[in-house]
């Protein structure tokens, strides 16, 4: 019996006009894609400055509490409040006062709060790091790396205020 071939005559592949048809479809999807991308991952950072905001503002209201129904709570022990009941950084020294003072301070406070999957934080120029602290007007104000540092969490001690910018 007899082999026949079934593609004689038939051409393979696109033609020329198919396939610059085809590159120019794809070359529209990613005009359209890349913008995109940006503002999904800027909308991600937002994300994550809000949510660790609010986990340390969690932080703040936990402490709080029980600075308000037992002062001599254990867990309390090792950590200063202020006398309204808000957490403040512990100095180096030892003592503790109203305002902040120092990066170690906000350091230090930091890792208090947020007590598991803590992101990283550093007082210098880290670029591995995930937030970067300074003190600002008394207060700690905590910088996002990724966005460039726009984006950044303050916490103030003196009312136990966590906010913020997410713009």
């Amino acid at each position: 019996m007899p082999t026949t071939l079934l593609n004689v005559g038939r051409k393979r592949g696109f033609s020329l006009l198919q396939s610059a048809i085809a590159l120019a479809v794809m070359m529209v999807g990613i005009l359209i894609l890349v913008p995109r991308m940006d503002n999904i991952i800027e909308d991600a950072w937002r994300a994550h400055v809000k949510s660790v905001g609010s986990s340390l503002q969690t932080g703040v209201m936990i402490f709080r509490k029980a600075w308000m129904t037992d002062k001599n709570s254990t867990l309390l022990e090792g950590f200063a409040m202020n006398q309204y009941g808000w957490p403040v950084p512990q100095e180096p020294d030892g003592m503790s006062g109203s305002g902040v003072t120092t990066t170690l301070s906000c350091e230090a406070l930091w890792n208090s709060l947020l007590d598991i999957e803590v992101p990283t934080l550093t007082a210098g120029d880290n670029a591995s790091a995930d937030f970067r602290v300074e003190v600002v007007e008394g207060h700690c104000r905590y910088y996002h790396r990724a966005s460039g540092d726009r984006f950044y969490i303050d916490y103030s001690s003196a009312n136990g205020r966590v906010s913020w910018n997410i713009r």
